[in-house]
């Protein structure tokens, strides 16, 4: 392992170090991604509220696309991650080859079947008067799916190589690429193509994404992994590795996005598309806020596989509770800065005549969501943690308690926005705190030395 790169001495290292230096790259690349979202709807909101309501009954869909891609690159990071803490280098550039095939092959699946049913899918979620603006949007992306899963597979195999500052790059560079086309390609002073010139905005921004990182692995070859296709073939011990912890982490993504669908019907059902445009809408607000911890939360799976693919089980616990202790600083002040400046944060959102009515219910929406991302740094820390031991069944059953406990709650109270924005609350703290505990468990256990990664890449535990 005399070859090894900074990146990997780093990850490899002390694990304080290693959880900041892969966190803050990740941090910053979601903050320019999400700046990006909200970017993307401003430009889509001045095209009224059917527009923004189709971007919210897409959203769902879109986010199962990127699932597969995520999942398959989280199960390769935490595989690849475990292997160089082993100091298996060959193992984990057969991985990553493994990865690479596979989201090609799930991508064109995946493209076909959502492009094929994409109308009987929006007249299932209720689309109602925006169906046409969701068919609209929805088919670029669906067209050009294998870009957005493949994108998402190469930066977790940046990640787990401890390349995470190349990784937040590309993410940079397709966030910049989507700001700068959007307007050109939805307004009529350049293609006018409406909301489908926001979906092509995206799917370009996905393609010079993926060049810069291709070159980076097959041009430059400047990595650390070597991603070797040539006389490819599948191995089902590797890819087993990587659909243990894969398939659990892309269902998890799925089930989140199952429930905000199923979450839109109860919406539409207590206020029509304009409750979908307000939840939605909102709830980008809150997951901008919620960046430090998702950024936090996908550092823990590098950092923790590789201290837990070394056995050194300490810097596992350390890592852990370190980033934790950091992300609840960090929320605790957004979540003051949120319940002061609501109005004026939505604001963004409600700037044309036909969107300003909305403008207090989002506000609500905000603030509400103050209440419960105060306790979301455990689960998503706890997530990260069972996936990079190999876990993934168990941050997957944590995921669906979490999330299908939303929607009796939601509609128990579903007399009004208000009342579903309550349940989303009370779902999430009762289902964070569930996660809590359980891998406080399997802390004490891997502590404990009863399992190890061996045991972890023959499966013998889950």
């Amino acid at each position: 392992m005399s070859d090894r790169t900074k990146d990997v001495d780093t990850l490899l290292g002390n694990p304080k170090k290693a959880m900041l230096a892969m966190a803050i790259p990740i941090i910053i690349a979601m903050l320019v991604q999400n700046a990006n979202n909200l970017i993307d709807s401003v430009w889509v909101a001045g095209l009224g509220a059917n527009a923004l309501a189709a971007v919210g009954l897409v959203f769902p869909i879109f986010f199962i696309m990127i699932s597969v891609g995520n999942g398959i690159g989280i199960g390769s990071s935490s595989a690849i991650a475990r292997f160089l803490g082993m100091g298996d280098k060959e193992s984990a550039d057969r991985t990553a080859a493994q990865a690479v095939v596979l989201g090609v092959i799930g991508s064109i699946i995946l493209a076909a079947l959502l492009f094929t049913f994409r109308e009987q899918i929006f007249i299932a979620m209720g689309a109602g008067d925006a169906l046409q603006d969701c068919i609209d949007y929805a088919t670029p992306i669906f067209l050009t799916c294998p870009l957005g899963i493949l994108n998402g597979i190469m930066t977790n195999l940046l990640r787990s190589e401890g390349a995470s500052r190349r990784s937040m790059y590309s993410q940079i560079l397709a966030a910049v690429i989507n700001i700068i086309l959007d307007p050109f390609f939805i307004y009529d002073y350049g293609l006018g193509l409406g909301l489908a010139g926001a979906a092509w905005a995206t799917a370009l921004s996905f393609l010079f994404s993926l060049a810069l990182i291709s070159f980076w692995y097959w041009g430059r070859k400047s990595t650390y992994l070597r991603i070797r296709l040539k006389g490819f073939r599948f191995d089902k011990k590797l890819d087993f590795a990587i659909f243990r912890v894969g398939i659990p982490a892309s269902i998890e993504m799925i089930v989140i996005s199952v429930s905000s669908m199923l979450l839109n019907v109860i919406v539409i059902g207590v206020a029509d598309t304009d409750g979908v445009a307000i939840f939605s809408s909102s709830w980008r607000i809150v997951q901008f806020a919620m960046i430090p911890i998702m950024g936090i939360g996908s550092a823990v799976v590098p950092v923790c596989a590789a201290a837990f693919g070394m056995k050194k089980y300490e810097n596992i616990r350390t890592a852990y509770w370190y980033a934790i202790s950091v992300i609840t600083l960090i929320v605790l002040v957004e979540v003051i800065l949120l319940e002061i400046a609501a109005e004026q944060v939505v604001t963004i959102f409600t700037y044309a005549d036909d969107t300003v009515g909305l403008r207090a219910d989002m506000a609500y929406g905000v603030r509400i969501s103050g209440i419960f991302i105060l306790f979301v740094p455990c689960g998503f820390v706890s997530s990260g943690f069972f996936q990079s031991l190999g876990m993934g069944t168990k941050s997957l059953i944590s995921s669906i308690f979490r999330n299908f406990l939303s929607l009796p709650i939601c509609y128990f109270f579903a007399t009004s926005m208000e009342g579903i924005w309550i349940g989303v609350a009370a779902a999430e703290i009762i289902g964070t705190a569930v996660m809590f505990v359980w891998a406080l468990m399997i802390l004490r256990y891997v502590m404990a030395g009863s399992y190890s990664p061996d045991t972890a890449v023959r499966g013998r535990a889950s």
